[in-house]
């Protein structure tokens, strides 16, 4: 005896042939009670079916809808078909394939009929599996409470096997039945409700220190376990693009939005839901979606009070496979809950950009630098941070000069140049007016002095005029080798850039004033002196930037031994740290942005071209020395990749002049 049978001693007894409709209702037995109630539905409902088809064995089908929504039953059991070959019905199709009256139907009276089979009438055809019964007998009995049909039962079966009798004692039996069934029922729901009440309330509950794409990946994880689909996606709407914000279950590693035709995308814009029972029929199925198991499908649109749309795909590899109309409505309250969330997200990423940012160059603002300044100089991880400020020199002429919309535009620039072009890690700040500054983190043996450098240069490749570019005065200070505490790295820093200014600002030219270019000439007559100094003029360098060429060439030719030390010209210190810088870049490409993040000095783009110019047109062991056309060929070659083209067409509209100096 299979153990999911009732003792012999707990049957209800079998109904013997000729029994009267008015006998009395057979007791329900305990041990049956105690199994329904520890069920599932669906288990309760089968165990029901199971135990009217043993006590009437001439049953040929059994099925017991339930209400899953305002207009809506679901087959919740059945006997004798494959309930996998049934879908969801109206109720209005059982109520037309219930021939007894609406009060009868409304009362949950039993009603005995023997016209043909019961699911012709509900579907409109005859289900695949279904023998035709000669005469056939059907029973539809609605289970009614709270003065409304909650389910239906219908048994199938010849006339001989089911009568008034039978009909009787069914009736009789479900009703001592019923209220267990619902309460079965009703406690399932109420469950299945809590369940994605919790999983809603965790949703917006999230801790807001979490990354928004965990939360949603957790969001739509508790969806796909809930539902009872294989997988889902969360997707967004981006023009005619759809981007997959997270995703869950089955599925992964498949193009899935591609389900989406552009008709179904009109109709998720348009806030409809959309259900595919079936996609190996729906017309518009992608094969190749098809072929790795796709079978049903459902889309629920998530709009927002913007213009974007989202949606919550959700799909299995079983056909017919659907969320029921609970299951769809809990479903709905996710999507609201996952729309909130994200719009929460939204807007607090738009507050805290508000909060921390400056509006005009997208820069940190100075509440965000003093968060960040004490985070790092908080931690012990012996990592070195360096705090740069940089204030930019004469900038109030600049406003006075050409305007503020104009120097406003520089600080836009400024900012941009930044935020492109700063090293991986460093964080950069404008701190109020000229004012920025820079927190740079890493390992002990961080170079200040070069970054610091690679700085300036990279901000005083901004132009302000066609012949006036930036200029920047900074100082750092380093944590937590010089100083150990916020406070003092930050005053200390700003003690260095004010003493950088004013050295920038009473630096004395590299001529005594009143000595003119001839003399100096006299002094240091050199060929790559000369060619620095035509490509100088050529290209309008303003003053400063001739000073800094002109003391790198001398620094070079001192190196190379072309040329002796002079004590007429006193060099400062600031201008001979500059002309330093320059030569530490010769031997870089004219533009190694990719390399250090900024583009090199033009007083070192111009001495690249002149250096192997003139290093190309005189002779060297083993090779002769090339014609000035044909150092310009190789110089020209290597334009755009090597050296600056702009130098480089300076070199060639000289090309007369260094044939005179050639023959000279």
């Amino acid at each position: 005896m299979s153990e999911e049978r009732l003792p012999r001693r707990l049957r209800l007894p079998r109904v013997p042939s000729g029994a009267r409709a008015n006998k009395a209702r057979p007791a329900v037995p305990a041990a049956l009670i105690d199994r329904l109630l520890k069920g599932s539905t669906t288990a309760s409902f089968e165990l029901t079916l199971d135990e009217l088809l043993h006590e009437l064995p001439g049953i040929a089908q059994a099925f017991f809808w339930v209400r899953q929504g305002p207009h809506q039953f679901y087959l919740q059991a059945a006997r004798g078909v494959p309930k996998g070959s049934l879908e969801e019905v109206l109720e209005s199709s059982l109520k037309s394939a219930y021939l007894g009256s609406a009060e009868d139907w409304q009362g949950g009276v039993a009603h005995l009929d023997n016209q043909q089979h019961i699911l012709e009438r509900v579907l409109g055809l005859q289900p695949a599996g279904l023998s035709v019964e000669e005469p056939p007998a059907n029973l539809t009995l609605p289970l009614v409470a709270d003065r409304q049909v909650w389910a239906v039962l219908q048994l199938h079966a010849q006339a001989q096997h089911l009568g008034p009798d039978e009909a009787g004692w069914v009736g009789q039996f479900v009703s001592g039945i019923a209220p267990i069934l619902r309460e079965v029922y009703l406690r399932e729901q109420a469950e299945r409700k809590a369940l994605w009440l919790s999983a809603i309330n965790a949703l917006l509950q999230t801790s807001r220190e979490q990354p928004l794409e965990l939360v949603l990946q957790d969001a739509i994880e508790e969806a796909t376990r809930l539902s009872g689909a294989e997988g889902a996606r969360l997707i967004v709407f981006e023009g005619h693009a759809i981007r997959t914000i997270a995703q869950a279950g089955w599925g992964s590693g498949l193009v899935v939005e591609a389900a989406i035709t552009r008709q179904l995308g009109e109709r998720l814009r348009s806030g409809q839901q959309v259900g595919i029972p079936r996609y190996d029929l729906y017309p518009n199925r992608r094969p190749e979606l098809f072929e790795a198991g796709l079978r049903s499908l459902f889309i629920l649109p998530i709009l927002r009070q913007s213009s974007e749309t989202s949606a919550l795909l959700l799909f299995s590899t079983q056909r017919h496979w659907l969320p029921d109309a609970q299951t769809q409505e809990l479903l709905g309250d996710m999507a609201a809950a996952i729309g909130v969330v994200r719009a929460e997200w939204a807007l607090r990423r738009e507050l805290a950009w508000a909060a921390y940012t400056d509006p005009l160059t997208g820069l940190g603002n100075r509440r965000a630098f003093e968060r960040d300044l004490e985070k790092l100089t908080a931690r012990t991880n012996g990592r070195m941070v360096v705090l740069m400020l940089l204030d930019l020199d004469g900038f109030k002429s600049i406003n006075d000069t050409y305007g503020h919309i104009h120097a406003d535009h520089l600080l836009v620039r400024l900012g941009g140049v930044l935020r492109a072009r700063a090293r991986a890690g460093d964080r950069a700040y404008r701190l109020g007016g000229d004012e920025f500054a820079l927190l740079i983190e890493g390992s002990s043996n961080l170079d200040p002095q070069r970054i610091a450098e690679r700085y300036r240069a990279l901000l005083e490749e901004i132009r302000v005029s066609d012949s006036t570019y930036l200029k920047v005065s900074l100082g750092y200070a380093v944590f937590p080798t010089e100083v150990t505490d916020a406070q003092n790295l930050w005053r200390r820093a700003d003690d260095q850039m004010y003493k950088d200014k004013a050295l920038r600002k009473g630096r004395t030219p590299l001529f005594a004033p009143g000595l003119e270019p001839a003399q100096w000439g006299l002094q240091l007559d050199t060929p790559l002196f000369r060619l620095a100094d035509r490509l100088a003029q050529v290209l309008k360098l303003d003053w400063e930037e001739q000073q800094v060429l002109q003391a790198s060439c001398y620094l070079l030719e001192l190196a190379l031994g072309r040329a002796m030390p002079t004590t007429e010209a006193q060099l400062p210190e600031a201008l001979l740290r500059e002309a330093a810088r320059v030569l530490m870049y010769l031997q870089s490409p004219w533009d190694a942005r990719e390399l250090l993040s900024e583009s090199i000095p033009r007083a070192a783009r111009v001495l690249q071209v002149a250096l192997h110019y003139i290093t190309a047109t005189q002779p060297a062991e083993g090779r002769a020395a090339r014609s000035p056309e044909e150092a310009l060929e190789e110089i020209v070659a290597q334009a755009h990749q090597r050296f600056d083209p702009g130098v480089v067409e300076a070199l060639y509209s000289l090309r007369v002049w260094l044939s005179d100096q050639s023959a000279a």
